[in-house]
């Protein structure tokens, strides 16, 4: 796929590519081929892995940007350097619903990369969403074709909502695991869910916390674009 630089990786945090398809990917320069330093407004050639930018070619030289250095005037102070721990700024959500659908079509099945919290908690509210809509249709239907046992109970069968679920195993389970990434902790940590009591809650918690600005092995963090530790303590 093809793109353009929207910011190069430097100290300010991960760099940022708007890919032909609309989405915008982060990278990091250890993704950049053949020794190139990539600037805005450089075309690029790239695969797409999830959020991220992977095997990156420099296609154009960036456009020449005029120099903005503000002339000197005698007995004026000498400039301060820009301070080391600055607040680390987020990037803008790109809608819950865009992220419910992302996860149920090209993050199938993405158990590398990082989720940020809006991700997650975006694809829990409209999956409970159909969850209860399949599952009032599956009673409906159920009583207009089958009506009610010789007890006078109602037959249900929640077909629609057993495929619901059953498709959600894989999306659910990788969706859950980002979010444990883009915490720092293995994708392991999951399994504390079955630990009776606790475990859910343990989970939870985990799932609620912010995302860590920093990058880590896992990849840059999707929500502050892999700002630096030292942002963290503005």
């Amino acid at each position: 796929m093809r793109g353009e630089v929207l910011k190069p990786d430097n100290l300010d945090g991960a760099g940022l590519i708007l890919g032909e398809d609309g989405q915008r990917y982060q990278f990091t320069q250890l993704q950049v081929r053949n020794g190139a330093v990539l600037h805005a407004g450089q075309t690029v050639d790239f695969i797409s892995m999830g959020e991220e930018a992977r095997d990156i070619y420099a296609l154009g030289a960036a456009a020449a940007q005029p120099a903005t250095t503000p002339p000197a005037y005698a007995g004026a102070p000498p400039a301060l350097p820009t301070a080391a721990y600055a607040t680390a700024v987020p990037l803008k959500s790109d809608g819950l619903w865009a992220y419910f659908t992302r996860t149920l079509t090209k993050n199938f099945v993405q158990f590398h990369g990082r989720a940020r919290r809006a991700e997650y908690w975006g694809y829990v509210l409209f999956a409970t969403i159909f969850y209860v809509a399949a599952l009032l249709v599956d009673v409906m239907l159920s009583l207009a074709f089958y009506g009610t046992d010789e007890y006078g109970d109602p037959i249900i069968l929640p077909i629609l909502f057993i495929v619901f679920v059953l498709y959600n195993i894989l999306p659910s389970l990788s969706i859950t695991i980002r979010r444990l990434h883009d915490r720092d902790l293995s994708g392991w940590m999951y399994l504390i869910s079955f630990i009776p009591y606790i475990g859910g809650l343990i989970l939870l918690v985990l799932m609620i916390l912010d995302s860590k600005p920093a990058t880590n092995k896992h990849g840059p963090s999707p929500k502050y674009m892999g700002a630096t530790t030292a942002d963290t303590f503005a």
